[in-house]
């Protein structure tokens, strides 16, 4: 296993979690700005657990030795896809090489989408570039035979499992989702929105109509709901909260009852390890450190309202980036990933 990028905090989470992985070798770590030293003067926190120094590059060679290897881009938005698209071409000539991308730049289908919320990605035409949104819980199958697969937004994940066992089964005349989240999304390079002082005691929205995971939300709900998202950013380093209220037609709210709705969603989710259904409202504090989302619904006559938690740096990130690779390497998709929350008093 190779990570591009080595020095985020995403890719801080996917080196802590792999290194407790029973399946995977950490063969290659790369960082253009860090090559040469080691990993843990960025990661302090593996000292003494990975023993590794980043590389300008990353080794193919070492990749090459197994049966199976993955490469994890953990490069930022803007940077991601004028590295990746000659790596894909690269990789038509390693068949045993999967790829499996942080960023955003290859989530969004619609070319015109994806080049007007990531104004950087300049490419057009790129039908060969097949990558699977990794949504785990919706596209099991299609991750499975995958070998390029472009990991979820971590609003958008968090929105989407508290959706779409609603949108599978009904339609909605509006959702409209209010989403919270932690600093530490906004990544490691310093932005004075989401600075300490600035933060603080303070909730403040942003991006508000415009932000990048509305369209991913959208895309993956399929059908083309209207819907509307609203980002906040609160006093917390990490963690995901949604709440997401969705207007019923006046026929479905004569027909649904919350019986009707546990029962959608518990069907939904029977086969999902990590997606957990609560009968109160979800806790970022029972989800942080831990791949698990954790959903609640409730049903009053035309209004529905899904709340769901998730920790942004791994059910957003690093931890569904390792549920897709299990996936895409054949086995158990919660191997090296069940543990529980850190419950943090």
């Amino acid at each position: 296993m190779a990570i591009l990028g080595g020095t985020g905090y995403g890719a801080g989470e996917l080196l802590r979690l792999l290194t407790q992985h029973p399946d995977v070798d950490i063969v290659s770590v790369q960082s253009s700005s860090q090559s040469g030293n080691s990993v843990s003067s960025v990661h302090p926190n593996l000292h003494g657990i990975l023993d590794a120094r980043f590389e300008a590059e990353i080794s193919f060679e070492k990749l090459r030795s197994y049966d199976q290897a993955f490469v994890f881009s953990a490069l930022p938005h803007g940077v991601s896809a004028e590295t990746l698209i000659p790596l894909v071409e690269k990789l038509e000539t390693e068949p045993h090489i999967k790829l499996i991308d942080l960023s955003g730049e290859f989530r969004l289908q619609d070319e015109n989408l994806r080049t007007e919320f990531y104004p950087t990605f300049k490419e057009k035409g790129l039908s060969f570039l097949k990558f699977v949104h990794g949504v785990s819980e919706l596209f099991t199958g299609e991750i499975r035979s995958a070998r390029l697969v472009a990991n979820p937004g971590c609003f958008a994940l968090t929105s989407i499992l508290a959706l779409a066992p609603f949108c599978k089964n009904s339609n909605a005349e509006h959702i409209a989702v209010d989403g919270k989240s932690g600093t530490s999304g906004a990544g490691r390079a310093p932005n004075s929105f989401f600075h300490h002082p600035e933060a603080h005691a303070n909730t403040r929205a942003y991006k508000i109509l415009e932000h990048r995971h509305e369209p991913e939300i959208r895309q993956a709900l399929g059908s083309a709901p209207s819907l509307s998202f609203v980002p906040h950013v609160i006093p917390a380093s990490r963690g995901i909260f949604i709440t997401a209220h969705v207007l019923l037609g006046e026929e479905l709210a004569k027909n649904l009852d919350q019986q009707t709705l546990d029962a959608w969603y518990r069907n939904f989710y029977a086969d999902a390890p990590f997606v957990r259904l609560r009968e109160e409202s979800p806790q970022i504090a029972n989800v942080i450190g831990s791949n698990f989302c954790d959903i609640h619904v409730v049903l009053r006559g035309r209004v529905l309202v899904a709340v769901s938690a998730s920790d942004n740096l791994i059910k957003g990130m690093a931890g569904t980036a390792i549920q897709n690779m299990n996936l895409m390497a054949g086995i158990d998709q919660t191997t090296g990933l069940l543990s529980p929350g850190l419950r943090v008093i």
